[in-house]
């Protein structure tokens, strides 16, 4: 669990963050100390990459949809994997580059991929989904880049509030996600961590996918999955 001081400050750049963007290059030199649990994610996420491609890693294109400073990108990148990495944050993809320079990486917006249709055979996007302003575009422009077989990997859902606080249903975590995003709404930052992210997600991608289903990815936290892309 990453110290008070780092939590303090991360919360305090996000109320002042005037965008996405903003936020992430400032916070990208402390983000992997606070957001430690991603690293369970990422390791499901590969592992169910390796089970769906043994074999052929090398030959599979992974794209990794909001990479931030390259967490996944790197594992996936070991394990055998061809990785770009997406992101809007500068600094993010400057600290990807400066610990991993083979891994390629773009600056982009999620709904605006600079890439041809049918490039990758797999999506996967950690962290970075509450903080799409437009998801459901984001999901169509997934479906435009990926193989007829292609694979989206999605985590992690329910958003924490802030990271750190798990989501419930109860009147307290209610008030607690209206006041946040008032708060945050002001400033031009997106981050939706209300409970209806995931259900909606599922519903869009079943939209675009023939197979859409969950997993537990520790102990509050699920991966959303989905495979081959439905014919038009």
């Amino acid at each position: 669990m990453a110290s008070i001081r780092l939590w303090v400050k991360v919360l305090a750049v996000a109320l002042v963050s005037k965008s996405n963007q903003e936020f992430y290059d400032r916070i990208s030199p402390i983000y992997d100390q606070c957001f430690v649990t991603h690293k369970v994610h990422a390791s499901n996420i590969t592992k169910i990459l390796r089970e769906s491609y043994k074999g052929r890693e090398k030959d599979t294109l992974v794209l990794d949809l909001g990479c931030g400073t390259g967490l996944l990108s790197n594992i996936l990148f070991r394990k055998g994997f061809e990785v770009l990495g997406t992101d809007i944050s500068l600094e993010s993809l400057r600290l990807l580059q400066q610990r991993e320079s083979k891994i390629n990486a773009i600056q982009a917006d999620a709904t605006q991929l600079p890439f041809a249709d049918g490039s990758f055979h797999t999506v996967a996007s950690l962290g970075a989904w509450r903080h799409f302003p437009d998801p459901q575009k984001v999901i169509a422009e997934v479906a435009r880049i990926l193989k007829d077989d292609g694979l989206l990997i999605v985590g992690y859902f329910p958003p924490a509030i802030g990271g750190v606080i798990h989501q419930g249903d109860s009147y307290w975590h209610q008030l607690l996600v209206r006041l946040y995003q008032f708060l945050i709404r002001k400033r031009g930052y997106v981050d939706h961590i209300d409970l209806s992210l995931e259900p909606m997600t599922v519903s869009w991608a079943r939209d675009q996918f023939e197979q859409v289903s969950t997993v537990d990815s520790g102990e509050h936290w699920r991966l959303i999955i989905a495979r081959g892309l439905r014919q038009a």
